[in-house]
């Protein structure tokens, strides 16, 4: 923590640095949306320019507002531009990108803009290329991605680590505000099913944004006490061709590749990307557990391990224009994984004067492979009314996979002679699982300010799993299958789904209100145990959102959603899992879905000629019927036993608070603090729960632009201790600082280079405190990583690419000379 104070009080010194400026420049107001129109023609010739691209960005960040491709006859409009300053650019294959700054206040029309041919200077106007790192909209916070430099050559698992309120523990195991989220990729939920499996597949180059959803509006599935995480990808659907390379390797054993590439004909854009990755990483472990239920006894482990992880994966598609309103999208997508494991522990177990009595060894090596695939079909309609809309989408992904394990124990008494029988054990596993969705969405503007959406949601999810455990018999000299622990089990989702949201807007007060419900009927069965869930719910999820316009630039906004915790497959499975024999996990068949209701109250500012961002908010939140895991000790054996459960309530209130400043032309610096109190209280058999923290957890982030195409990026974060219901995972920090350097006038190549964690302090570790035992577990693994990432991009913009190879082959046909009539004969056939 002592490393962070100096970014701390940096952060001071610069909010009173630039305070003043921003009181000057709040002073923007809102008046209602105008029209631009021009045409653009040929400097020389006059003649009109076909299918240019017209863009207008903001004058304050260059961020893209609009933007149309000329029609034949040179003409743009560009609709509904709300009032402010910005710049026009035209770009168009031969000749000089034209810009011009223009203020929207009324009605215009530019005329004949006219483009000079490349190779003549054109006065144009300094535009700054970057865009805010930070934003807040009345239900989201918006992140981008184009600065993250700490997370190049890697994947949306990595960036995840580097995003305030956003916890990734050392099983990259993904929380925000310490509960469950569900992943959507570009506004629709991710086609590769799990978490996990989603962030991985996406290389951190492909990211344009990601946006953190705490209270997701009726629009969005109920799932996900935390929230949904929607990663924005990055798109280019200019007229011509692009692609991008991207390679990385770090320390100890890591490597990863991608190929990116896009093709826009007139009425087509394809796309597609490849990437393969490997990594090694290597871990350790140390848990000290005190048993005090009946007797006081200590039990320590100490454990190694080693962990591969190969894959590969890809994604194909298309778009197909069908006319200026409707455009059809086709794509396929294929992921492939391989892991190998290793692990290795020595356990000590002592009597209650700490007195060893005897001592364990177990390995355990473990492997599996797998191969999914998904497809996807969208569907985009638009009106000649702006803002109406019409929206449908299809997916569909099937996943399988193959496991294989064994574990191998054996006991010794501190004299060396041998305690009971050495245990072995092989394992063997499949799954299937089989995910659909489908959902249609349809928005229509109403009156003046009005927007009124509908929609309709259906979803299945089929799992299958078989998982066969063999216990060595040493009487037979054979292995004999454990009816305990092998099952073979069945599990299915149906969930239907139907939502309406109104939105508009009094004076300066916008409100959306929204209300969702959900039909679910989860069914599961266990062939092995014979037993069965059958759970069947009708949940009904309002929302609300109010946002009021303050003067100069400010603005307060509220919003209240319902979420839901449904458990998932591997929380009902009826599975017994003792790879660690002192430390048994189950599933519980038995449990019941946990229901949240979100309160957020957020206020911000923005400040346009310094570009200076500050917002704060508080919110609320109460989970019933919570889903967490609870550990009980047996005391005739010392083994504890985890397990998900229902069990408590848990309330928690806190405030979050970000500034972005502009230190410096060539320094920028955001800070987010975070403080929160959580309070879990509630019963689980005859057991009292009760538990209660105050928290915080602080962001920096700083980016630099330095002289000859360098920059660089240092990143720290701090998480003090976070409550669970049994104790309290311990307080966490890191560092990381990256460099890059860009080559060539179009900055096609870039260099960059990371030191992930420089003070080796980003461990996961917990404590427990229960009535029967106290245990405090530490897990390491290889953070401190040395990463180098390679990128090259390359794109040509030409609408007339092909359209040109075939006009220039008729022109080279009419201008040679015509053969001379002949037969076969003279040509000697």
């Amino acid at each position: 923590m002592r490393k962070l104070i100096p970014l701390i009080l940096l952060t001071a010194f610069s909010v009173n640095r630039t305070s003043a400026q921003d009181k000057v420049s709040a002073n923007q107001t809102a008046t209602a949306p105008t029209a631009v129109t021009g045409k653009i023609v040929d400097g020389t010739t006059g003649k009109p320019v076909e299918y240019a691209s017209v863009v207008l960005l903001r004058f304050a960040d260059s961020s893209l507002l609009t933007g149309v491709y000329t029609t034949p006859d040179g003409l743009f409009t560009l609709p509904r531009i709300p009032a402010g300053d910005y710049v026009l650019r035209v770009t168009f294959m031969g000749y000089d990108k034209f810009e011009q700054k223009l203020q929207s206040d009324a009605d215009r029309s530019l005329g004949e803009l006219k483009l000079t041919a490349a190779g003549t200077s054109l006065a144009g106007v300094e535009i700054k290329s970057e865009k805010p790192e930070f934003s807040m909209q009345i239900d989201r916070q918006v992140f981008d991605m184009s600065n993250m430099l700490a997370a190049a050559g890697g994947t949306a698992s990595d960036v995840m680590k580097y995003l305030p309120g956003v916890e990734s523990d050392i099983d990259e195991n993904v929380t925000m505000r310490g509960k469950s989220i569900t992943v959507y990729v570009d506004g629709k939920p991710s086609p590769f099913g799990d978490t996990k499996t989603a962030l991985q597949m996406i290389p951190s180059e492909t990211i344009d944004k990601i946006e953190l959803i705490h209270n997701p509006s009726a629009k969005f599935d109920a799932a996900g006490g935390g929230g949904i995480i929607n990663i924005v990808l990055k798109k280019d659907k200019a007229m011509g061709y692009n692609y991008m390379i991207n390679v990385s390797a770090a320390n100890p054993r890591e490597a990863n590749g991608s190929v990116n590439a896009s093709l826009r004909l007139r009425k087509i854009n394809f796309f597609g990307n490849f990437q393969q990755r490997y990594n090694q990483q290597r871990g350790s472990g140390y848990s000290y557990r005190k048993n005090m239920k009946d007797t006081v006894n200590y039990f320590i482990q100490e454990s190694t391990n080693r962990n591969i992880n190969k894959g590969s994966g890809g994604r194909f598609g298309f778009d197909y224009y069908l006319d200026n309103h409707t455009t059809l999208t086709f794509a396929g997508g294929w992921n492939h994984w391989d892991n190998n494991n290793r692990d290795s522990s020595y356990m000590n177990y002592q009597d209650e004067y700490m007195q060893q009595q005897r001592y364990g060894f177990r390995n355990n090596t473990s492997g599996g492979d797998g191969l999914s695939y998904n497809t996807n079909f969208n569907f985009k309609r638009t009106f000649d009314k702006p803002n109406q809309e019409l929206t449908a989408y299809v997916n569909y992904s099937d996943s399988k996979g193959n496991s294989g394990s064994q574990y191998r124990t054996n006991y010794e008494r501190p004299d060396g002679t041998v305690y009971g029988k050495p245990s072995n054990q092989v394992n063997d596993g499949e799954n299937h699982n089989r995910f659909l969705d489908a959902q249609a969405d349809y928005t229509t503007p109403y009156g003046k300010k009005g927007k009124f959406e509908a929609g309709g949601k259906y979803t299945t999810r089929n799992y299958e799993n078989l998982y066969v455990a063999n216990l060595f018999d040493y009487n037979t000299g054979n292995f004999v299958i454990s009816p305990l622990l092998s099952n073979n089990y069945s599990y299915r989702e149906k969930i239907g789904s139907g939502y309406v949201n109104a939105a508009s807007a009094i004076g300066n007060l916008g409100y959306q209100v929204g209300l969702r419900v959900e039909n679910s009927q989860l069914t599961g069965y266990s062939f092995s145990k014979d037993t069965s869930v059958n759970n069947s719910f009708l949940n009904v999820f309002p929302s609300l959102f109010l946002k009021y316009n303050l003067p100069n630039d400010h603005n307060l906004i509220f919003n209240y959603s319902t979420r839901i915790d449904r458990p998932d497959f591997n929380q009902l499975l009826p599975y017994i899992n003792n790879s660690d024999t002192m430390n048994i996990r189950v599933g519980n068949p038995g449990l019941k879905p946990a229901f949240t209701h979100k309160f957020e109250l957020n206020y911000g500012i923005y400040f346009p000629k310094t570009r200076n961002y500050f917002s704060t908010g508080f919110y609320y939140s109460t989970t019933n019927k919570l889903i967490d895991r609870l550990s009980l000790l047996d005391p005739k054996t010392g083994i504890t036993t985890t397990s998900p459960q229902n069990l408590a309530t848990n309330n928690s209130f806190g405030s979050n608070t970000t500034y972005k400043m502009r230190i410096f032309k060539w320094w920028t610096h955001t800070t987010t603090f975070n403080l929160e109190y959580s309070h879990i209280f509630g019963q689980s058999g005859d057991r009292k729960i009760e538990n209660e923290n105050l928290g915080y957890s602080i962001n920096l982030n700083s980016n630099f632009r330095l002289p000859f195409k360098f920059s660089g990026q240092i990143v720290g974060s701090y998480r003090s201790p976070r409550v669970m219901p049994q104790g309290t995972y311990k307080a966490m920090n890191g560092v990381d600082i990256s460099i890059r350097k860009e080559f060539f006038k179009n900055n096609a190549l870039s260099v960059s280079a990371s030191l992930a964690d420089v003070f080796n302090t980003r461990q996961f570790a917990s404590h427990y405190e229960t009535p029967d035992f106290i245990q405090d577990y530490d897990r390491t693994r290889t953070s401190r990583i040395v990463k180098l990432n390679v990128r090259y991009r390359f794109a040509k913009i030409d609408p007339n690419l092909f359209r040109k190879k075939k006009v220039q082959k008729e022109e080279e046909e009419e201008e040679a000379p015509a053969a001379p009539k002949t037969n076969g004969r003279e040509l000697g056939l």
